[in-house]
């Protein structure tokens, strides 16, 4: 997921759902500096072990359906935009209403054409429907990935549905 990218991105990647920081550590290799990566993750848990592990990065205890709320709690009020939200979170398996909420909260917080990187184990090329705001804009399936995955760019549609 990481290689979708760039290496010096202009505002800050949020990643959601960081869980045992698989994804936050092919960032930090694909050397995105840790101070651009939030990476939000409701797990008490798991944010405890991320922060052992990756203790420069900005980890934030917090539900991605209150994105909004969450970045104006952390990011300082100058803060630079956000350029990519990197999803971890199993749209599939939510209810779908929760699912809609997030994807409104990453639709907010993106600045026009910025990119939401999504992947999911099922690789039919049909988006979620919870993704009707967004464009996809690049996708493949990750065959040595155990299980294959299907890795999805999304760019921000100009018009909320």
């Amino acid at each position: 997921m990481a290689d979708f990218l760039p290496k010096s991105p202009k505002g800050y990647v949020v990643e959601l759902g960081a869980g045992t920081g698989s994804i936050t550590a092919a960032l930090l290799h694909r050397g995105i500096p840790a101070d651009r990566i939030l990476s939000v993750e409701r797990s008490e848990t798991l944010v405890k072990y991320l922060k052992r592990r990756f203790p420069s990065l900005n980890i934030v205890l917090g539900d991605a359906a209150e994105l909004r709320s969450l970045l104006k709690t952390w990011l300082p009020k100058d803060a630079l935009e956000i350029s990519y939200v990197v999803s971890s979170l199993p749209l599939r398996s939510l209810p779908e209403k929760v699912a809609t909420s997030i994807m409104r909260e990453v639709y907010h917080v993106l600045p026009k054409h910025g990119k939401l990187l999504q992947y999911t184990y099922n690789l039919q090329k049909t988006p979620h429907r919870s993704l009707v705001n967004f464009k996809r804009c690049r996708t493949t399936v990750v065959w040595a990935n155990i299980p294959p995955a299907r890795v999805d760019v999304f760019e921000k549609n100009g018009v909320a549905h």
